[in-house]
């Protein structure tokens, strides 16, 4: 199977189960937009053309999108959300979801992601899926001391978003003492947080 078979029967088979969900577009990305909260489902083709990724992001409409580069929210990639995950295929398939080798494999391959979605899709969406609400609980679960440096810029961002400059001043204390030396633009947008 190639590529642009798979494509279909996701698009017939999984799209509708994500449209159904508040998802829109068309092509290999879908989103969902809802208040600040920017939902990004994509499907990105693997190396070796026989096997793709499912791509998931989401987003605060208020925070820089990785990259630095502004992009509007209906544009937004998967590439840009400060939070990203995978669906990963099952286990013994190291590089994506495989296309298969008959239609009958394909086929098989999408129902599985289907059912997938059910599980690790929703749960990753849910998680990111409401705001404030969904992001001051990652913030009562997170411990700064445990988190990378970027994280805890974006973090410290969506504290400050949420009136907690408190939270805020923990996290960019976190970042900064776990932010490597060479890394001066993470260092200095942390210590930008609290000036906003």
């Amino acid at each position: 199977m190639n590529r642009t078979t798979f494509l279909k029967l996701l698009t017939h088979h999984l799209f509708p189960v994500l449209k159904a969900e508040g998802f829109q577009g068309s092509g290999q990305t879908l989103r969902r937009i809802d208040g600040p909260v920017i939902h990004v489902f994509n499907v990105q083709g693997a190396s070796g053309g026989k096997a793709c990724y499912l791509n998931l992001g989401a987003h605060l409409d208020f925070l820089p999108p990785e990259g630095g580069t502004p992009v509007a929210p209906e544009a937004l990639e998967e590439s840009h959300c400060v939070f990203r995950d995978r669906l990963d295929p099952p286990p013994g398939a190291a590089f994506g979801w495989a296309y298969g080798e008959t239609k009958e494999q394909a086929e098989e391959n999408v129902e599985f992601i289907v059912s997938e979605w059910e599980g690790p899709g929703r749960t990753f969406f849910a998680r990111h899926g409401s705001y404030p609400q969904s992001f001051e609980q990652m913030l009562r679960e997170t411990d700064p001391h445990q988190i990378h440096a970027r994280t805890a810029l974006h973090f410290a961002r969506i504290a400050m978003h949420l009136g907690d400059r408190a939270r805020a001043q923990a996290l960019v204390e976190a970042g900064l003492a776990r932010a490597p030396e060479r890394a001066t633009a993470l260092k200095a947008d942390l210590a930008n947080v609290l000036s906003a």
